[in-house]
């Protein structure tokens, strides 16, 4: 796609990081990559954690920068997700580049690279993982929320995840793989919320050596409601920790339509 492209000589953003915590999903404008207000708070909350943010969305460059945030209609910003998700086949040429810029976060994370792959994220990370390189001592923790499409395999550095709204219709349709944990809300919005973060807390934790935060009541774990039957995680922060049902689990070897429009 032009719109990626033209990345492909802009200056990344990302500089040398112990433990990184990105968003890597579908861009819902073709002028900027701006997190939205809710995507920012997710960071900031991983941030108290240990995990340093990176405060802009895929590609992460500068030029994905340039412009400040603005939310777009909705409909647009499906279509233009819609075409990502189209474009983001193995082997094409926005696979290609979207691992050239995954490859830099690689490069520059020293221990911990955390991936939050929201809908149509889930589909380029996929793509592209076969040409990646793992640096060595590198583990890299891919957590799909509300993931439309397949997810890389776990192995070879990589643990996988996947937190799902209890009314996400669309990853249920776009990801065959069954949820590690369930959260309330639909597709828009279920990505951003409390209980997803307290999700992505729960399977991933902070990264090596982070100093732990203040102490909080522990979540309780329930089995996901997709697993089991059980009932979802609810907004207290519950979360469950079975394994998806495509064999990706919390103890895995170590090796859009987005959740906000844009």
């Amino acid at each position: 796609m032009r719109w990626l492209v033209a990345h492909a000589d802009a200056t990344p953003l990302a500089g040398p990081a112990t433990a990184r915590a990105v968003w890597l999903t579908g861009q819902s404008s073709w002028r900027h990559s701006q997190l939205s207000p809710g995507q920012l708070a997710v960071l900031d909350t991983l941030a108290a954690h240990g995990w340093e943010p990176l405060r802009v969305g895929f590609p992460w460059t500068e030029r994905a920068a340039a412009e400040p945030y603005r939310r777009e209609p909705l409909l647009a910003a499906s279509a233009r997700n819609a075409r990502q998700w189209a474009a983001a086949r193995p082997g094409s040429r926005f696979a290609r580049h979207a691992a050239d810029h995954l490859q830099v976060l690689l490069d520059r994370t020293a221990t911990d690279l955390l991936l939050l792959c929201g809908s149509a994220g889930a589909r380029v990370l996929a793509s592209a993982a076969p040409s990646l390189r793992t640096p060595a001592g590198l583990r890299v923790h891919v957590v799909g929320l509300g993931p439309v499409g397949a997810l890389p395999v776990a192995g070879s550095g990589w643990s996988v995840h996947v937190v799902r709204g209890r009314s996400d219709l669309l990853s249920r349709w776009g990801h065959r793989g069954a949820a590690d944990v369930v959260v309330p809300g639909g597709h828009l919005v279920a990505a951003t919320s409390p209980a997803a973060v307290a999700a992505v807390l729960h399977l991933v934790g902070p990264p090596s050596g982070a100093a732990s935060p203040a102490p909080s009541a522990a979540p309780s774990v329930t089995p996901s409601e997709e697993a089991s039957g059980a009932s979802p995680v609810e907004p207290s922060g519950d979360a469950s920790a079975q394994p998806s049902g495509d064999g990706r689990s919390a103890a895995a070897a170590r090796p859009d339509v987005d959740g906000a429009p844009r």
